[in-house]
């Protein structure tokens, strides 16, 4: 049962997920995908879509094949993400068809992690806690290093939905992921056949940090 009750009314209270959204995407192109799952939950769950902090537009200018891979579109209302590859700034690299571009789930090395951190800090003092956390593919490696990085946030929550997040090449946060780890938190991975973005063993990696029994 996804929902908990008070001692007063045996009303039902409606648990509260902080919801991620994918690279060069925001909260508000999230809502939209997870539409039919609000419908289906909506008596026992609330969802609070946060943008992220960095701002990456024109990431995938003029590559219609990525954004069709990361089903998403130039109509999004901003393109944001919760880390960027440092090759990227090392090579002067904004676009994915600029030379020496380095996609995300790809990178080695990560900046900006430690702004999407404050971020979901000052979400959860104004609008927390929750019990639950929601990620799609970056926002999916989000969800898991900030279960790392923000201990009370590990320690309210209680469920965790992952679709097609990827096991971090970023040895600082892979390292943050591996010390909390089995993390026993009740969780849910999913991955598609058709991704040709993430690879299912990216996803059953990051999936492993989750303890199973």
């Amino acid at each position: 049962d996804m929902s908990t009750t008070t001692d007063a009314s045996d009303a039902p209270v409606k648990m509260r997920a902080i919801c991620l959204h994918g690279f060069a995407q925001d909260g508000a192109t999230f809502r939209g995908k997870i539409g039919a799952l609000r419908k289906a939950l909506k008596s026992h769950c609330e969802y609070v879509f946060l943008d992220a902090p960095h701002d990456v537009a024109g990431a995938f200018d003029g590559d219609a094949e990525t954004l069709r891979g990361m089903d998403t579109s130039t109509s999004a209302t901003s393109s944001r993400a919760w880390f960027t590859s440092r090759e990227n700034a090392e090579h002067g690299a904004k676009r994915s068809c600029d030379e020496g571009w380095t996609r995300p789930a790809m990178s080695e090395s990560y900046d900006g992690w430690n702004e999407t951190v404050d971020a979901i800090r000052r979400l959860m003092a104004t609008e927390g806690p929750f019990e639950g956390i929601i990620g799609f593919s970056q926002g999916a490696t989000a969800a898991v290093a900030a279960l790392a990085s923000i201990e009370e946030l590990r320690a309210s929550v209680r469920f965790v939905v992952l679709v097609a997040g990827f096991e971090p090449l970023d040895e600082t946060m892979l390292q943050a992921m591996r010390a909390i780890s089995p993390i026993r938190i009740p969780s849910l991975h999913a991955h598609g056949d058709q991704d040709k973005l993430v690879t299912r063993e990216r996803m059953t990696q990051l999936a492993s940090h989750f303890d199973e029994s």
